[in-house]
């Protein structure tokens, strides 16, 4: 199995592959390839050498759990520490959205950076401005003739639940005031620090409850880039788009959010950290 350990984890340039970032390490296998924290490189060369994939290792696990997302996302005991040291790892298998899903599925075209790998570079990235975000294990992708296909594993927030599941999966509660607070605190934070995500939803945050203090974490950085420019500006334009993004979960699921909810997600936005 070929090894490739880190260096500086800024980009090449432009529809380059990225550096891998410190920390990670790449494995290569002819089942695929793989950027896996150091720590863990042994449970990921197992996989790749058996012809395994992550997700398929992840569902043959005796105390898996199934989560909520785009496909099955399965919790499973973390079989070594990460950074976080949590007790357990999400995993996920990638999954076109929009209209390509249709005929693409799963499957991603191949040349360039894999999904995995612009994912960990982003993560890390936003990590060392201390954004808040599950740590990465790992991430491996699979040749597919001319696609490929591709796992991802963070460690688990314990009892997190996205912001739309906060918001409408239950009945109105100030949770719900609180959520939102916690996420107009993010998106403000994300601006400030020069993160710009591609898709700020209400499905790409998640919350971690502490006594009823929620504290909101981003996900989903496969499309993340770093600005040049941060500030608030470009906070506003993600804000914008969860916006969009809470009106019509509001409108799909009956509970629009009021005036008093609409003002917690701004005024925690309007003000500096």
């Amino acid at each position: 199995m070929g090894i490739d350990q880190g260096g500086d984890p800024h980009p090449a340039g432009a529809g380059a592959r990225p550096v891998i970032p410190p920390g990670y390490e790449r494995r290569s296998s002819k089942s695929g390839d793989g950027l896996v924290l150091t720590a863990a490189t042994s449970w990921l060369e197992e996989i790749l050498d058996l012809g395994l994939t992550i997700h398929g290792w992840a569902s043959n696990q005796p105390r898996r759990r199934t989560l909520s997302g785009r496909g099955t996302v399965y919790a499973v005991e973390a079989p070594v520490g990460g950074p976080d040291r949590r007790a357990r790892w999400a995993v996920r298998h990638y999954h076109r959205g929009g209209a390509v899903a249709s005929f693409l599925g799963d499957r991603y075209l191949a040349g360039g950076p894999a999904r995995p790998e612009l994912e960990i570079w982003a993560s890390s990235e936003a990590r060392a401005r201390t954004i808040p975000t599950p740590a990465v294990i790992a991430g491996a992708w699979y040749p597919a003739g001319l696609f490929y296909r591709a796992d991802l594993v963070t460690e688990l927030v314990p009892d997190a639940t996205s912001l739309a599941d906060a918001l409408f999966a239950s009945q109105r509660s100030p949770q719900r005031i609180r959520a939102l607070a916690a996420a107009g605190r993010l998106v403000r934070e994300l601006g400030e620090k020069g993160l710009r995500h591609a898709d700020v939803n209400a499905m790409n945050i998640l919350l971690g409850w502490d006594a009823d203090a929620p504290k909101a974490y981003v996900i989903d950085l496969d499309r993340a880039t770093m600005s040049e420019t941060p500030g608030v500006a470009l906070g506003r334009s993600m804000l914008d788009r969860l916006d969009r993004s809470l009106r019509k979960l509001g409108a799909s699921s009956g509970r629009p959010l009021s005036e008093a909810e609409w003002s917690a997600l701004r005024v925690a936005f309007e003000q500096p950290a």
